[in-house]
């Protein structure tokens, strides 16, 4: 009888082994059916059409696209030139994941916007930076609840699309860096949620629609480098919320508009290259919290005022270049971040200031070609501080002063670099 239980017990033994074993399998297998079943069948398919239209070929769907695995969220250095992320919610009451945000920065698409986006019924945000897409936007995005929005250095072209505007859940909205044309759609202005509009680098003409005057959230507003036509409109005191206003050699012409002074949340203002009526400065003495104050080749006249002094605690850059100021430049000495300071080309006179000779190296000023006068201690000789013709034609000696107070080293080859 022994002998009989010891023969069939290892037969036994192995029926039970390979019994376990399926039930492992079986149960592994059921687990990944599950973790792969977190998100709904329709938006994994609506993945797979996003990356055929944009170009995308190393996403695997193979692996839950929710899992954070790798493949799907690629960690980068510097996110701001590239990143690979798609991100999912998945603490929702229906028990599945849901894509919420795509990120495909710098990964050289170079398809078309996908369409199929719109088929992600939770999808918020959506980056496709630095690719080579073409095309326009879809019309299909028109129903989609996106929050953010950015398309910025592609190649995509044709007018803005109106339909943009229905969608109001957008808060930021970046088409920079393209090549959109034609006008600035006035259905833009149902985008009353809208806090960032950035528009740079594209080719629009035309004139701002007063229909903007609705972004009443609006916290940045960027519209440099373009070709609009007719002057700053008088409805930007409508954006009281503006931290940020940028309008450089965007095509529109001056003067700057005095109720600019409405905007006293502003911390950053870039205004250049603009033609038309000249005007002395603006009222800007509202703006104490102001960081970066740039407001070059405005066809400005006058005085620069004396208010600036009192940004004292914030301002970093000042850039008044290539405008008609005179007069002496005013004492801002309490100043105390400010590192750069540009007041080339203008028709400022008096002395250069004891408190921008007593500057180190560690600041930018450039005050070349103006009509000031040497004072009896020189201010040449000094790395940060450019004075290329910036004394009067009436006294030539300054010149010849620093150049025999600091001639070239022999053998050496010394350049500085100034912003002009």
């Amino acid at each position: 009888m022994a002998r009989g239980v010891n023969c069939i017990a290892p037969k036994t033994i192995m029926n039970l082994i390979m019994l376990i074993s399926v039930l492992c399998l079986c149960t592994k297998s059921v687990e990944v059916e599950a973790q792969a079943s977190r998100l709904p069948a329709a938006e994994v398919e609506a993945l797979n059409e996003t990356a055929t239209q944009v170009g995308k070929k190393d996403w695997n769907f193979s692996i839950d696209p929710c899992s954070n695995d790798k493949n799907w969220n690629t960690q980068s250095a510097d996110l701001s030139l590239y990143e690979n992320s798609l991100i999912c919610n998945c603490s929702n009451p229906d028990g599945f994941c849901h894509v919420v945000r795509i990120v495909l920065k710098g990964q050289d698409l170079a398809g078309v916007l996908p369409p199929s986006a719109a088929k992600l019924p939770y999808l918020t945000r959506v980056d496709f930076t630095r690719n080579y897409l073409t095309g326009t936007i879809p019309r299909e995005w028109a129903s989609t609840k996106l929050e953010y929005l950015s398309v910025n250095v592609n190649n995509l072209s044709g007018p803005i699309p109106g339909y943009l505007g229905n969608i109001s859940t957008l808060t930021y909205m970046s088409l920079k860096n393209n090549y959109f044309s034609g006008t600035v759609p006035p259905e833009l202005g149902k985008l009353v949620n809208l806090n960032s509009l950035i528009l740079s680098a594209n080719n629009l003409t035309g004139e701002l629609p007063p229909a903007l005057t609705n972004l009443t959230k609006l916290t940045e507003l960027r519209i440099s480098s373009n070709n609009f036509t007719g002057r700053i409109p008088d409805f930007i005191q409508s954006w009281k919320q503006l931290q940020k206003l940028e309008i450089q050699a965007s095509g529109l012409q001056g003067p700057i508009p005095s109720n600019i002074s409405a905007l006293s949340n502003l911390t950053d203002l870039r205004i250049s290259d603009i033609n038309g009526t000249g005007s002395e400065f603006p009222p800007l003495s509202s703006m104490t919290c102001m960081e970066y104050l740039l407001l070059r080749s405005c066809n400005l006249s006058g005085r620069i005022p004396t208010y600036i002094s009192a940004m004292n605690r914030t301002l970093k850059t000042l850039d008044l270049s290539f405008n008609r100021l005179e007069g002496d430049i005013p004492d801002l000495a309490a100043l105390t971040k400010l590192k750069h300071l540009y007041l080339t080309s203008n028709l400022l006179t008096g002395s250069i200031p004891n408190w921008i000779k007593g500057r180190d190296n560690q600041y930018q000023i450039d005050v070349s070609y103006n009509n000031f006068y040497p004072s009896s201690e020189p201010a040449c000789g000094r790395e940060y501080l450019n004075l290329f013709k910036s004394f009067s034609a009436r006294d030539k000696s300054s010149f010849g002063e620093c150049q025999n107070s600091y001639p070239c080293p022999e053998g050496n080859n010394i350049s500085f670099r100034f912003k002009i």
